[in-house]
């Protein structure tokens, strides 16, 4: 009885090893298997270099640049009659609203053909100004954050400077007395204004290092994540540009469009990130080299 349960033990053992030799066959040389295997070993991905023929900003900008043509004027003061009374006010830096007037845009006072007409208002007296070629009156604080508002501009002031310092629309109301709503309404047009102004002024840096991060955010009445898209100057603490909007291609390829455009001229400073990938292309394509390689006979 004993010899046979020590046969049937050797036979037991006999079979586990060759289920296991065939495992290990079926492993190591069956096709089937081994690309099943491979499916899941993870593969880094290369990524291409740009040019900016694949920004979808630069692409846009030689249309409006086709769109728009620069026009010379004839200067009014050589168009206009010598008599009649001469300019007593200043008006540099102004120009015609009016898109069908020749003169429109041209805030030069040599230029132009912009004459003091009056002054209105009740609480503040705010100048009012006449182009002389096209007839068009409009007021001084034509694109302004002040314009049409009958509040006084130094108590928009003094609320706006309050709210830059961190006290919140609620509050704002019960200390100055004015609508939540109203205080709102200020603070959107400056916001608006401000961005135009920081447009005009940052133009030419010289940047020797900048910070590229995204900060997530989402706002009470949205329920959609918004990213808020960054570019520090770790020195100088400037912000030279700032976009909000989803964590997206489009997005990372209008900050860098938008970096580019502020930059001076052959400006390529250090970059730094938190590796997201998605700033690779728009770096490539804006602040890369193309070289010609003889010897392949393509660019890299």
């Amino acid at each position: 009885m004993s010899q046979h349960l020590f046969l049937l033990l050797l036979l037991f053992l006999l079979l586990l090893s060759l289920a296991w030799l065939w495992h290990l066959y079926w492993f190591h040389h069956c096709p089937p298997y081994s690309k099943a295997v491979a499916l899941h070993t993870p593969v880094q991905r290369l990524l291409k270099p740009r040019s900016p023929h694949d920004c979808p900003a630069c692409c846009l900008a030689p249309a409006l640049l086709s769109a728009v043509e620069s026009i010379p004027v004839r200067p009014w003061c050589e168009v206009k009659s010598r008599r009649g009374a001469p300019k007593r006010v200043d008006t540099d830096g102004f120009a015609c609203p009016n898109y069908q007037c020749p003169y429109s845009g041209i805030t030069d006072a040599h230029v132009h053909a912009l004459v003091g007409d009056g002054k209105h208002g009740h609480a503040e007296r705010v100048q009012t100004f006449r182009c002389q070629g096209c007839r068009t009156t409009f007021s001084a604080r034509r694109h302004t954050p002040s314009y049409r508002l009958k509040t006084p501009s130094h108590q928009i002031a003094m609320v706006l400077s309050a709210l830059a310092e961190g006290l919140d629309a609620s509050a704002a109301e019960r200390v100055f007395g004015y609508r939540q709503a109203t205080i709102t309404t200020w603070l959107t047009r400056a916001g608006e204004h401000a961005q135009i102004l920081h447009e005009r002024s940052f133009c030419h840096l010289q940047l020797p290092h900048l910070q590229l991060d995204e900060l997530r955010t989402r706002l009470r009445s949205y329920t959609q994540v918004l990213w808020l898209w960054l570019a520090i100057d770790p020195f100088s603490k400037i912000i030279p540009v700032l976009h909000l909007g989803p964590r997206t291609q489009i997005s990372a390829h209008t900050v860098i469009h938008s970096l580019r455009q502020i930059l001076a001229p052959g400006c390529l400073p250090l970059f730094t990130s938190d590796g997201l990938h998605l700033y690779f292309y728009p770096l490539t394509a804006h602040f890369g080299h193309w070289l010609e390689v003889g010897r392949r006979g393509r660019k890299v």
